[in-house]
């Protein structure tokens, strides 16, 4: 199916290629099971890398604080970015208490805004390293090479 002109803001209308007619897809039915990002409320916006930028957000629906993070799509012309991906697909598959849980992925208000919710941590590793009164252990950087080589290797 081809996307045709839109008729009022949020509408999408699809054109069959078969048989030419048009359908409207319904509101709440744009995204399938996707939650929107308006069940959110963004706190305060704590970093932002090159892959996107990272808001501390409460969830309306469980009163739960999170991390919301939204992808870049910068000039992107074929959907999601491939690193976006590979980063969802890595954070689902892994399931670690020492690292950051990947709760869910949910839509803005166009097809192409897209957040990920994921745990909400109260301190980040860059942060942790400035603020450290003593260097880590050297089993302790072995520990994290060991953790970074078997990540890697997944892929």
């Amino acid at each position: 199916m081809d996307a045709v002109g839109e008729d009022e803001p949020d509408s999408i209308k699809l054109k069959s290629i078969k048989d030419k007619k048009t359908f409207t897809v319904p509101q709440n039915d744009r995204f399938g099971s996707c939650r929107s990002v308006r069940e959110f409320e963004k706190l305060n916006r704590i970093g932002e890398g090159t892959y996107g930028i990272v808001y501390r957000a409460r969830d309306t629906k469980s009163d739960e604080i999170v991390a919301l993070k939204k992808v870049r799509m910068d000039n992107e012309k074929d959907g999601i970015p491939i690193s976006s991906l590979r980063e969802i697909t890595l954070l689902l598959r892994l399931r670690n208490p020492n690292i950051v849980e990947l709760k869910e992925v949910v839509v803005g208000s166009h097809l192409e805004s897209l957040f990920l919710v994921m745990s909400y941590c109260e301190q980040d590793l860059a942060s942790l390293l400035e603020n450290m009164q003593t260097p880590f252990s050297e089993a302790q950087v072995k520990f994290c090479y060991f953790l970074l080589l078997f990540f890697f290797s997944l892929f």
